[in-house]
């Protein structure tokens, strides 16, 4: 599928043919005005930034993917720069990194606009470090550990999602209460239907491409704070290299959001575009997460259930906060049930489930199968069979031998987990 959008900024201008209109002013949320309340005036450098941001999202939003061969999109987003000496030299790095993290192909068009660019300035270094804070488990888990041994800024993207919003408030405040110094912001960025055409704004659920949005909001509030050396996006290992389940989930059915080339990329891109030397770092990339939650555990049990984990969160019912079929609640699950009971509010219980009984379409049973798969085969394929059969683990930016460690010992926390469910037994042969 090929999708064409061309961002207006208040002013006329001709479209070419093919391309749907996107009304800055109306169809988007750039998070500027939570910007300008956190820190002030806003650049135009900044405004760009937070522009080009918000139409990708939109984007990749609109574009809904189809079926198997159907998955790969082709989107170009046509955007009106400012700054456009600066970063159009980008352009080619900018696309770079959007086809890492959603594993499409994409062309931007950076088109000049109005106004005064952003005059290169000298930015002093200022103690503390910058936190992307989703209001996941891990997010929280870094904030836990590295906010006690000085200040932390909390960097949070918000959606119309108001279960994940209010969890990233809730776990806030907890940190606050626990005596942490630590500020949180929060940045609204979307997009909503508006204008003479209709951006269809949440056709797509994948939403890819949120880790840019959210380390160009991390980085813009870093520079702010004079954070020159980290800004963290804390994942655990499993889901940060996210090697594909099995064969059925190779290439963009497996998400990049936070793998070690995607951070690298954003570095450089984001450190060139400010002016601004940024280090962005992933401290648990050889983690599992039941190592990554231990901190909470012990620092702020209370808040396991508060953190959120799920895909599919924002269309549960009220007072459900997890769908308890995707991947990523089983893998909170094995976490949590690792050091004893899971309070989160799930909407199944496949694991109790007769799950032999379910449907081959059902997705909690396909994503067990799969899952199950998984851990089996880190549990009993040597080295060499599990470079052949994931060759994602032949990169320059990876440690094939601790990523390989790593999930190892996922597999072995998940076994031992996953076993006290009669009903899986069979999944686990």
């Amino acid at each position: 599928m090929t999708a064409h959008f061309f961002v207006r900024r208040g002013r006329r201008e001709d479209v070419p043919s093919g391309y749907q209109v996107v009304e800055a002013s109306s169809m988007l949320s750039t998070g500027e005005s939570d910007f300008r309340e956190a820190f002030g005036a806003v650049s135009t450098l900044e405004s760009d930034l937070l522009l080009l941001a918000a139409s990708v999202f939109a984007a990749d939003r609109a574009s809904q993917r189809g079926e198997r061969e159907d998955f790969y999109r082709t989107i170009h987003v046509s955007v009106p720069i400012t700054n456009i000496s600066r970063l159009l030299p980008l352009r080619g790095a900018i696309e770079t990194v959007l086809r890492k993290l959603s594993d499409d192909g994409w062309t931007i068009e950076l088109r000049p606009h109005e106004g005064a660019g952003e005059r290169r300035r000298r930015m002093p270094k200022s103690r503390g470090r910058t936190l992307l804070f989703s209001g996941g488990l891990d997010s929280l888990a870094a904030a836990v550990e590295f906010s006690s041994s000085g200040k932390l800024q909390l960097v949070s993207h918000r959606t119309h999602n108001n279960v994940v919003t209010n969890a990233q408030r809730q776990l806030a405040e907890q940190l606050v209460g626990l005596g942490r110094d630590v500020t949180h912001h929060q940045f609204f960025v979307s997009s909503r239907s508006g204008g003479p055409s209709e951006l269809r704004h949440a056709d797509e659920s994948s939403q890819r491409t949120r880790s840019f949005v959210f380390l160009v909001l991390g980085a813009l509030a870093a520079r702010r704070a004079h954070h020159h050396e980290v800004v963290y996006l804390a994942e655990n290992g499993q889901m940060a290299i996210h090697l594909p389940l099995n064969a059925a989930r190779i290439g963009a059915f497996s998400t990049h959001t936070a793998r070690p080339d995607v951070l690298l990329a954003m570095q450089d891109l984001l450190s060139r575009a400010l002016g601004f030397p940024l280090t962005i770092t992933n401290p648990y990339v050889h983690r599992t997460k039941r190592e990554v939650i231990a901190p909470i555990t012990e620092a702020l049990p209370e808040a396991l259930a508060v953190a959120n984990s799920c895909w599919r969160n924002a269309r549960l019912p009220v007072g459900v906060t997890h769908c308890g079929a995707c991947v990523p609640c089983y893998v909170r699950r094995v976490a949590i049930e690792s050091f004893g009971a899971d309070a989160t509010a799930y909407e199944r219980d496949v694991w109790s489930e007769d799950v032999s009984a379910l449907a081959p379409t059902d997705d909690g049973r396909r994503n067990l199968a799969d899952f199950c798969e998984f851990v089996i085969r880190f549990s009993t394929a040597t080295n060499e069979e599990i470079m052949s059969n994931w060759p994602e683990l032949y990169d320059d930016t990876l440690d094939s031998g601790a990523v390989i460690a790593m999930y190892r010992r996922f597999a072995t926390e998940a076994l031992a987990v996953m076993r006290n469910y009669p009903r899986l037994r069979a999944f686990l042969q």
